[in-house]
């Protein structure tokens, strides 16, 4: 069955990557973000997520207003925010906030009240998710909050599959400008290729760690529609 996409964040990087996938499944996709990507099957919505709440909401529903059904949200943005907490202004942390999980939570209420069926979520965190780390304080928590927002939805019935896939350290221009090392880092293509075989299959809510150095994939929870465990869970090297 051919499905409609709704990319969010699908413009560079993993988001990018898993649009060219499905597109040459033959899907419908439309990408969301600040720059019209260079996808000539694809749809494109300008969505600049800044800390100014009216405007985000405004803008969402601006985006799902030019849009038909949506069977699948998946939702890839973010923005790279370093410098601990008394360094962080107001506006640094309203836009995190607005970016990891006000954004999410607008669009899935959103699409959740006119779907005519289950919605299909993909979130995709980090490792930043179960990581602390001290200059990325509101990053790790807004991430952890993504993370936990996919297994809360996945207890709504109304709701169809939830998938949370946490990459560690991608190559994506998310570092350009920094002093990160980037040497070990995945690439988004072969990330975005485990995200999708991670979405197939029969299960309700399934969590996800792809790591790195040396690359691989560890499902750390599964669950079937009785939100019980899926037994004997594959692991992707």
């Amino acid at each position: 069955m051919k499905k409609n996409f709704l990319i969010v964040g699908g413009t560079s990087g993993i988001g990018l990557q898993l649009a060219k996938i499905y597109l040459d499944e033959g899907h419908t996709v439309c990408v969301t973000g600040r720059k019209r990507p260079d996808l000539t099957k694809a749809s494109f919505q300008k969505f600049e997520i800044t800390r100014d709440t009216a405007k985000l909401a405004q803008d969402t529903d601006r985006v799902l207003s030019r849009l038909g059904t949506v069977h699948t949200l998946i939702y890839a943005a973010g923005f790279l925010q370093r410098g601990r907490i008394d360094a962080l202004g107001d506006e640094d942390l309203e836009s995190m906030v607005n970016v990891g999980v006000l954004a999410p939570m607008m669009l899935i209420q959103r699409l959740k009240r006119r779907s005519q069926w289950p919605l299909k979520i993909m979130l995709i965190t980090s490792s930043s998710q179960y990581t602390p780390r001290e200059l990325e304080p509101a990053y790790c928590a807004t991430k952890s909050a993504l993370g936990m927002l996919g297994a809360s939805l996945v207890r709504d019935k109304a709701l169809g599959k939830v998938l949370v896939a946490a990459p560690s350290g991608v190559r994506t221009p998310f570092w350009e400008g920094t002093d990160e090392d980037t040497d070990t880092m995945l690439e988004p293509a072969w990330v975005a290729e485990r995200i999708v075989e991670l979405s197939g299959g029969a299960f309700k809510y399934k969590y996800a760690k792809i790591l790195r150095d040396p690359a691989r994939v560890e499902i750390v929870e599964c669950l079937n529609n009785d939100m019980k465990p899926i037994q004997a869970l594959p692991q992707h090297p």
